[in-house]
């Protein structure tokens, strides 16, 4: 009898599965699941308690390369960060940071803001392997501070 049903099972998930269709989807969510490097800001150590859940995707610019001639190093990366409210109900967001080189640090700042996180982050202009690649680029070190919450995400350069 279970042989039986086992079989049965089987055809119906066969017969189900010929009926999906698949379609290529090409956007930027795809590719943070493709080729994108996750970091969870939340482990980062700190003092206090953080109330809203960072993360942050890298992927390589779709800007031209100049750094790496004829080869396929990445200059400069693209961010993306979502954040989500420590909630039952949590509302959830997604915002991007275009084409800065690489970010090297990453600090919480303390806030009383409410589902609110304060980041500060420092940036090289270009990749570290691009730097070391091509002796000619002239790194520039900025320093940003992100202020994200569940519906909006400010960047100051600082």
């Amino acid at each position: 009898m279970k042989n039986i049903l086992l079989i049965l099972f089987l055809f119906l998930n066969i017969s189900c599965a010929k009926d999906l269709e698949t379609k290529g989807v090409n956007t930027p969510f795809i590719n943070i699941l493709a080729v994108g490097d996750k970091r969870d800001l939340n482990t980062i150590p700190t003092n206090f308690e953080k109330n809203l859940w960072v993360k942050v995707y890298t992927l390589p610019s779709n800007k031209p390369n100049k750094c790496f001639p004829e080869s396929h190093g990445v200059c400069q990366l693209s961010y993306y960060i979502t954040s989500s409210q420590l909630d039952d109900s949590p509302t959830n967001n997604l915002y991007t940071l275009e084409s800065l080189g690489e970010i090297t640090d990453y600090k919480w700042e303390n806030t009383e803001l409410v589902d609110t996180a304060i980041i500060t982050i420092k940036v090289n202009k270009y990749t570290k392997e691009a730097l070391n690649y091509n002796k000619s680029l002239i790194n520039e070190i900025k320093t940003y501070k992100l202020t994200i919450n569940a519906t909006s995400m400010s960047v100051l350069e600082q």
